[in-house]
């Protein structure tokens, strides 16, 4: 599977957190290749199972993005927004968005310039102080959108940079998207005892409500969360990073110590270079929401880091990517049909 080909595909679809809807239509489309069990609930969660057989594991990845919101028309046309689920305001003036409205609208984002702020400034832009121009007339613009219409970054395909690295918009999290269909390719090659749901969620990016309501319908045996991690960058705590090369494995109140356990050992079994990732209470992923659903669902998080999360160049790579599939699909390989025992903690 061509990976920057699906990631493309994906992030070139709308899908702000609580919109997922053009973005779930790549998915499912996706997800029909490897079953004709696909289906949606009514939170927009998106599911594929292959297989009927227990015990069932749940890979779960968010496809929701941060975007921004027409909060304001002003007199001359130009669009007063918010934030949607954690807009960095910092890296938005001079950004390509879109307008959602009647028309899908091209625009970029504006402030007023140093020279004409009185006294001057070195601070940075805050939401207040950006407009949205779609370079037209007021009558047109006030046509063709409204106060609540959605704005997201430029639909455009990842940046292609050296070694095998990618950078552009929601790679965060739609990248792990197209990592769990690698998984089902692997699988297709590898025999297993049980059985594999595929779930694209919606509104992790704020709190994460789809995956609890992903998880309650579909009841897995077993879940394991795909999403991102922060690699080294300027300015950041390098004992809060993984290196861009290596996988994080997350241990934490919400994990599974045995689910822990067992992905480690398929990370060596499979010969991939991985990080142990702490989370002291909740990791910030859908893994919240799924490990406490129903009696407690047996939950791990896998991720590959990525730069500049949050922003239009997240940046990340497929080298990486790939080894996040193999370590998930040698874990489920691993199963057995002792796979309860495996899970029980230690009296």
């Amino acid at each position: 599977m061509d990976l920057y080909e699906v990631i493309s595909s994906l992030i070139t679809k709308a899908g702000v957190t609580g919109h997922e809807y053009a973005a779930a239509d790549v998915v499912e489309e996706y997800f029909r290749r490897y079953s004709d069990n696909v289906w949606r609930d009514t939170s927009g969660n998106v599911f594929c199972r292959i297989g009927e057989k227990k015990p069932s594991v749940m890979l779960i990845a968010h496809n929701d993005e941060i975007g921004m919101m027409v909060t304001g028309i002003e007199d001359n046309g130009m669009l007063r927004i918010r934030s949607v689920a954690g807009v960095d305001p910092r890296v938005l003036p001079g950004s390509e968005v879109v307008v959602h409205g009647k028309e899908a609208l091209k625009a970029f984002i504006g402030a007023v310039p140093p020279h004409l702020i009185v006294g001057g400034t070195d601070a940075a832009y805050k939401m207040s102080d950006l407009l949205v121009d779609t370079g037209l007339l007021p009558e047109k613009v006030n046509e063709l959108v409204s106060i609540g219409d959605i704005v997201t970054f430029a639909l455009e395909e990842p940046l292609k940079l050296k070694n095998n690295v990618i950078a552009g918009k929601s790679l965060d999290d739609r990248a792990l998207i197209a990592c769990m269909l690698e998984v089902a390719e692997i699988l297709e090659k590898r025999k297993i005892v049980g059985s594999v749901i595929l779930c694209a969620s919606t509104q992790e990016e704020c709190s994460g409500p789809g995956a609890g309501v992903a998880a309650f319908s579909a009841e897995p045996d077993i879940a394991i969360v795909l999403d991102v991690t922060h690699a080294p960058q300027p300015g950041a705590d390098p004992s809060s990073t993984i290196p861009l090369d290596k996988v994080g494995i997350c241990v934490g109140g919400n994990i599974h110590p045995k689910v822990f356990s067992m992905l480690k050992a398929a990370a060596s079994e499979a010969n991939i270079s991985y990080e142990i990732e702490v989370a002291m209470g909740f990791s910030g992923t859908d893994a919240d929401f799924v490990q406490m659903t129903r009696y407690s669902i047996p939950t791990g998080l896998v991720s590959p880091p990525v730069k500049y999360m949050h922003t239009n160049v997240e940046t990340m790579s497929l080298d990486t990517l790939k080894n996040v599939a193999k370590v998930v699909a040698e874990f489920i390989a691993g199963l057995g049909s002792d796979w309860e025992e495996k899970l029980c903690l230690d009296d």
